[in-house]
């Protein structure tokens, strides 16, 4: 299967970018495999660009070190999901852990995603999104919210990683659709910008190389900021076949 991938990142009108992103693409036994990742730090409590810069940094690693193995050793899709899992759990206590010492709360959504064969996964805690955008006819389009936002009264975080005691995240998996576009994207993307004209921007019919990708992840940032929006945005994008 075919995968191109984007990614882009914008701190908007904030002094520091406190959302964290990572997108990898390894060839495992043959088949191209993509690892993408949106972690957007929670922007009411301190030190937000640490808490999402290392949960990206962690679920990286996991990743290459326990990812890439189950995959090569065609572990059951039971045994990814809770290997993703545990590793969110490690870095929810190591957060809280170093919050009590210093005496300061810190946490980060996360949105991770894994492209493999035909399968995606996907762990999830917080309002990032995770969206599936297919081709309809007359190329029209389909998008559906793969993520829920854990949020109260659609702003109130009810859970992340860190800051709150652990919860579990959401974890889903399943069969991608071919002639499909899976975008990952942090809630200063979405506030101001209609999911409609996010679907049009992102029909994988349209989507024919990297540079495409790009220009139309940034054409919808710019759209988000001349309508208002200040807070750090992050998406990335991957159409598959």
């Amino acid at each position: 299967m075919e995968f191109i991938s984007e990614v882009y990142w914008d701190k908007g009108g904030r002094r520091v970018n406190q959302d964290s992103v990572s997108l990898q693409e390894v060839w495992v036994k043959g088949e191209k495999v993509v690892f993408a990742l949106i972690c957007d730090g929670i922007g009411g409590l301190e030190n937000g660009e640490a808490a999402s810069g290392f949960v990206a940094e962690r679920m990286t690693e996991w990743f290459y070190k326990e990812a890439v193995i189950l995959l090569k050793r065609h572990k059951s899709r039971k045994r990814i999901e809770k290997s993703g899992l545990r590793m969110l759990y490690s870095c929810n206590g190591e957060l809280l852990r170093f919050g009590k010492e210093k005496g300061i709360k810190l946490g980060t959504t996360v949105t991770a995603l894994l492209l493999t064969g035909r399968r995606f996964f996907l762990w999830h805690s917080g309002d990032t999104r995770a969206y599936r955008i297919v081709m309809g006819r007359r190329h029209s389009g389909k998008m559906k919210q793969l993520t829920r936002d854990h949020t109260m009264d659609n702003h109130t975080l009810l859970q992340c990683i860190g800051s709150f005691e652990w919860k579990k995240p959401q974890v889903k998996s399943g069969y991608f659709i071919k002639k499909s576009t899976m975008l990952l994207c942090s809630d200063g993307l979405r506030n101001k910008l209609e999911e409609e004209k996010m679907m049009e921007a992102m029909l994988p019919g349209l989507l024919n190389g990297r540079e495409q990708i790009y220009r139309r992840l940034k054409e919808m940032t710019e759209y988000a900021k001349r309508h208002g929006e200040n807070d750090n945005i992050s998406a990335v994008a991957v159409r598959i076949g």
